[in-house]
Parts: C-alpha cells; structure tokens; sequence
C-alpha cells in the first residue's frame, strides 16, 4: 500500500511543504474539500477517466458568491439560503482576497477573477487527499475544546487518560 502522502505527491507538481502550507488556513482546507465534492458530483464519479476529464478541464465552475455561502452555510451551521450578511461579506472577500488566489497559485483551482467563478485544476485531488487525512488531526490539536481537557495541574499520565 502507498502511504497517503507519497500517494498526494505523485497527484502534483508541487512538495508536500507547499500543499501542506496551502492547506494551513481550514477556510481553505474547506473550499478544497467543497469543490472537490461538487466536482465529484458533476462528473458522475462513474469511472476515473471521467473524474479526470473533470479536474483537467474547465467544464465545471462554481460562482464565488455560491462558493462563500456554501462556506458560510458549513462555519455557521446555516442553510445556504440563510448564509447572507456580514458574515457572507466577510467570507466573499476572503476567499477573493486571499484563499482563492493562493490555492490558483498552487494549482489547485484556476480562479478567473474577472469573472468570480472557480474551477477545479491539476492540483485539487492532492490537496484533497492531504486535507482528508490532515484535518480531523488538525481539528484535534488546534481545538480550543480538546486544549480544555488537558489539565496542566495534573500529572501528565491522568491527563492521558482523561482524554
């Protein structure tokens, strides 16, 4: 068996450092993870060449104002249609600003700016591998509520087995 980082590596043209480094924001880690469903969604996941077909072209696009409410929507535990406001303003201009063009850069997504539409690129599978495997870790170590069960007063080994 491949072991899922050598697996990622051998999906992309970039280190693992950089994907790694691309999947640090968990905004960005989440718009991997739903472009890579709806692009999964669009092709039918019927066979791999179409899924391959799906990721090297740019037949499926998402709108970012759909993308951002669907971000919104999975943060605040909301219905999409509900994802409006200062809240949707300030994901928008994230995604635009920020996370969008770093993920274009690494190839993950090729973002048309001019437009406001994202589709997937050569990358996106790679990231999604690594953001699947990395993110319940990274949701253990940075959780504010899994810092809360350690108890430093304590001795590290009841500390252990609190857990």
């Amino acid at each position: 068996m491949i072991p899922p980082v050598a697996l990622a590596s051998h999906l992309t043209d970039q280190s693992i450092s950089t994907i790694h480094h691309a999947l640090r924001a968990p905004r960005r880690r989440l718009t991997v993870v739903i472009l890579t469903h709806r692009a999964l969604i669009h092709s039918g996941t019927e066979n791999n060449e179409q899924i391959s077909s799906t990721f090297e072209s740019s037949e499926f696009t998402i709108p970012v104002r759909d993308l951002a409410r669907e971000v919104v929507a999975i943060e605040q535990d909301i219905p999409p249609d509900n994802a409006t406001g200062e809240e949707y303003h300030a994901v928008y201009t994230a995604l635009t600003q920020t996370h969008l063009p770093y993920l274009d850069e690494v190839n993950a997504v090729d973002y048309l700016q001019n437009r406001k539409i994202v589709c997937p690129d050569r990358n996106l599978i790679a990231l999604a591998v690594v953001a699947s495997i990395t993110s319940p870790v990274a949701q253990l170590i940075f959780s504010a509520s899994a810092a809360d069960l350690y108890d430093r007063s304590e001795s590290s080994e009841d500390s252990l087995t609190d857990l």
